[in-house]
């Protein structure tokens, strides 16, 4: 994944979880929109 890069997801759990998941690999998300985040940050594990 690359920073600025838009994620969308088909429900508001479905971000949420995939947020946390996505975190617990050092990748850091904003949500920016309904169902939608964007890579802000990447940091390797």
């Amino acid at each position: 994944m690359s920073i600025g890069e838009i994620i969308t997801c088909t429900s508001a759990e479905d971000l949420y979880r995939r947020a946390e998941d996505l975190l617990q690999k050092g990748i850091q998300t904003e949500f920016v929109a309904r169902n939608t985040m964007k890579v802000v940050g990447v940091n390797g594990k």
